[in-house]
């Protein structure tokens, strides 16, 4: 297969190394106080002392409330899940090379492999394990899932859209290697689907060797 064209092509995708398994939780903790809930960040240090430390190290107390944040909650969010160096650096990214490359560039119209892999990749069965974890990683803080934006845009151009946690890596990188998906026969771009998979396995072994999940995010549109 000729190697796919991707000159021009924004926005930019990126695959961010997340600690823990907290991210659905932290958001519906969001959620809900945005709603009008009970403001469970004041129990965070107990409930969750991991993304409490994360935020705490850059200046939040999070016994205060939410109402003392000044962040917005996409913001916030990210602060808390990405994997940070001990000195609270971004951390070494799941990969450097072509792999992030071409995910990050696909040629599509919106330039997301995730979302290509959704329209084209026909699943076992509908709405098994693959169209799960796909789904969750490219729209699971956006309006398409949670039906708002809060959690999705913020500040200086943040635009998150879902996550992974270490044992979706796991699960997603055993579906799209092992189970009997299809590619669709209107398929846009001739083998685009299989070298989506290819790359998004080396990405998923690599988070899978460090221990960690995935932020997908966007830059640029």
């Amino acid at each position: 297969m000729q190697p796919l064209d991707t000159k021009g092509v924004a926005p930019f995708h990126t695959f961010d190394p997340m600690e823990g398994d907290s991210a659905s939780e932290l958001a519906d903790i969001l959620d809900s106080i945005r709603e009008g809930g009970d403001d469970l960040l004041t129990n965070l240090s107990e409930s969750n002392p991991e993304i409490a430390s994360n935020l705490e190290s850059q200046g939040i107390i999070v016994s205060s409330g939410r109402k003392s944040i000044g962040w917005d909650d996409a913001t916030i969010l990210f602060i808390a899940l990405r994997e940070t160096t001990d000195d609270g650096g971004p951390a070494e990214p799941l990969d450097r090379g072509i792999s992030m490359e071409r995910l990050g560039r696909f040629p599509s119209d919106d330039g997301n492999a995730i979302a290509y892999l959704r329209e084209y990749l026909i699943p076992e069965s509908d709405g098994d394990t693959g169209c799960t974890l796909l789904t969750q990683l490219d729209s699971g803080f956006r309006k398409e899932t949670r039906g708002h934006d809060n959690l999705s845009v913020g500040f200086g151009g943040l635009k998150l859209h879902g996550w992974l946690t270490i044992n979706d890596v796991s699960n997603l990188r055993t579906y799209l290697q092992k189970s009997s998906w299809k590619v669709a026969s209107d398929e846009r771009l001739d083998g685009g689907v299989r070298e989506i998979v290819r790359h998004l396995v080396i990405i998923l072994k690599t988070a899978e060797k460090r221990g960690v999940g995935i932020l997908m995010r966007a830059h640029g549109d």
